[in-house]
């Protein structure tokens, strides 16, 4: 079938509640920078469940997807590296990681709640948004996909 990706201009946190958030994380247990500051600051109930899980399970985390559930969007952490920043890995693997994520993020959506998500891979850690979206382009998956407005955008 393929993914069906849907691009729109706006802000991911004004999705219609009772879907799902996706965004791209690290394995260490931080969501200390870009995009994933922002969900750290509007889900901090959340951000404690994927701490602790990033604490308990490491970089054996990288290619699949925690879902956490929330009162009025579920989270989806992609885990698409090891580390962040300079540690962040190489895009090559970010892109396998991708992948693997997204598939493991289809079979844990047996509600089949709408998934919203922001361009992940593209912010901090570094990946075009065109090669992480070709990374699942085959997957039956369908996403809209936020962009944030020109004048938002960090300079």
């Amino acid at each position: 079938m393929g993914s069906k990706l849907i691009s729109v201009t706006g802000d991911i946190f004004s999705a219609p509640q009772n879907t799902i958030l996706v965004h791209a994380c690290n394995t260490v247990g931080s969501w200390g920078a870009g995009i994933a500051l922002a969900f750290r600051n509007r889900y901090p109930v959340q951000f404690q469940v994927y701490k602790a899980h990033c604490k308990e399970h490491g970089q054996s985390l990288v290619g699949t997807c925690l879902l956490i559930p929330g009162d009025h969007h579920s989270i989806a952490c992609l885990f698409t590296s090891k580390a962040y920043g300079k540690h962040k890995d190489k895009p090559e693997a970010i892109l396998a990681a991708t992948r693997t994520a997204v598939e493991d993020l289809i079979k844990q959506n047996i509600q089949n709640k709408q998934l919203h998500a922001c361009r992940f891979n593209s912010g901090k850690f570094g990946v075009p948004w065109e090669e992480t979206a070709m990374a699942f382009q085959d997957l039956d998956v369908s996403m809209t996909v936020y962009e944030p407005p020109t004048d938002s955008i960090d300079k």
